[in-house]
């Protein structure tokens, strides 16, 4: 029987609140045989590559085998049991992202809830692992070292779209998606609720709410939040802006309140943001 020696390098994004696709950890890892990965439910995309050995994705509807050269996309929000093979255990590498347009790109390569796993041409394995792992070269907190990686994830993608050659599959719906977006990108820093957004778009608040489910699988308030967020870690970067300031400008009601939305969709307050750009 072979021997495997278990590893796990990996790297977690604590700024992954940034952008409309931004890395929230990358890596590479053997599995020991057998290994049963905690159930888990996820809060972003996470697409991993098997590169050799073997395992199974189970979800709520159905057990995934996955073997050398095949794409397995978890969800977020979805929870699932991951299982390396006893004989044979599966060596992955790994992204997580997140961001609206995350489930635009996914779709495009191919992916939905009920089909996870994707096999790709075994010619092009190689090519594939230096793309996952040219992402884990550009690791890092900094503004440019996140910039680095969302544009190795972007050509990661890229490469994966052409794989399978597929147009992006629009929802009719996402017409009032891209309307609602763009309400929101003028109008952020103005106090507008998801009501007016609505009525902006011409569509029911129900409506709309199905129709960023859909395409972004998440709400107009959680878009219009995060957006929000990322506006005022521009602003942040301006350091002779103080935290009321930023929070005025971002559309929230005081600086309290605007530093526990802060905390709660990067993971830590703005002012510890600051310190992460003074690195």
């Amino acid at each position: 029987m072979a021997t495997f020696v278990p590893y796990k390098n990996y790297f977690y994004n604590q700024l992954h609140g940034m952008s409309s696709l931004v890395v929230a950890t990358v890596g590479k890892e053997q599995s020991s045989p057998g290994f049963v990965h905690r159930p888990d439910v996820r809060a972003f995309y996470t697409l991993h590559f098997c590169i050799r050995g073997k395992g199974t994705l189970r979800t709520s509807n159905k057990t995934h085998t996955v073997v050398p050269g095949d794409l397995m996309l978890i969800y977020p929000n979805v929870k699932i049991y991951p299982k390396a093979d006893r004989q044979d255990p599966w060596e992955l590498c790994w992204v997580g992202f997140t961001g609206s347009d995350a489930r635009l790109l996914t779709d495009a390569i191919g992916f939905t809830p009920l089909t996870p796993i994707m096999a790709t041409e075994p010619r092009s394995k190689e090519k594939i692992e230096q793309l996952f792992m040219n992402i884990y070269e550009s690791r890092g907190d900094l503004p440019a070292q996140i910039v680095a990686m969302t544009g190795k994830l972007y050509s990661c993608l890229a490469f994966l779209m052409g794989q399978t050659i597929r147009a992006f599959a629009k929802n009719p719906s996402f017409e009032y998606v891209e309307s609602a977006c763009e309400f929101i990108a003028a109008n952020y820093g103005n106090k507008i609720r998801v009501d007016e957004i609505a009525q902006a778009v011409g569509v029911s608040r129900s409506s709309l709410y199905r129709a960023f489910m859909t395409n972004l699988s998440m709400s107009v308030q959680e878009y219009l939040t995060d957006y929000r967020v990322k506006a005022s870690c521009n602003l942040l970067e301006k350091r002779e802006l103080g935290l009321k300031e930023v929070a005025y400008r971002c559309g929230f009601a005081n600086s309290l309140y605007y530093s526990q939305v802060f905390k709660r969709v990067m993971g830590f307050p703005p002012t510890e943001y600051r310190k992460h750009l003074s690195r």
